[in-house]
């Protein structure tokens, strides 16, 4: 509770100061979407994914904020058994993670990439 209290502050302050489509506020709704799928607050992190994701497809500066988002997009559809529709939001995520520049190896392209695969056993076996 406490941090998403600070982050909807700091979100409250950003957008006063910068606007409502500085990257630094997608930065903080992505923390913000971050602390609510932990408390299964699941319709308040996709919308804070989702706002994340439209910032950053605006600013076009920061491909590996916008690989996270989609990531946590795709978890988020897994976890309720969307398999098809996180397999896209991860196939998507691993393409901008590669824009960004990251390696295969990069942990967050790692475990995107075994996402993947999981989803699609999971659909290939359904």
């Amino acid at each position: 509770g406490k941090a998403i209290k600070c982050l909807k502050e700091a979100l409250r302050v950003r957008k006063l100061t910068l606007g409502n489509e500085d990257m630094e506020v997608a930065t903080t709704l992505f923390g913000l979407g971050i602390c609510c799928a932990a408390i299964n607050e699941t319709p308040k992190a996709m919308d804070c994914y989702s706002r994340t994701l439209e910032i950053c497809a605006r600013d076009g500066s920061n491909p590996k904020l916008e690989a996270q988002a989609l990531h946590q997009i795709g978890c988020v559809h897994a976890s309720t058994c969307s398999y098809r529709d996180a397999l896209q939001s991860w196939r998507t995520s691993l393409s901008k993670y590669r824009e960004a520049g990251l390696a295969d190896e990069h942990y967050m392209v790692a475990c995107t990439l075994g996402n993947i695969e999981m989803a699609e056993n999971v659909l290939s076996t359904g």
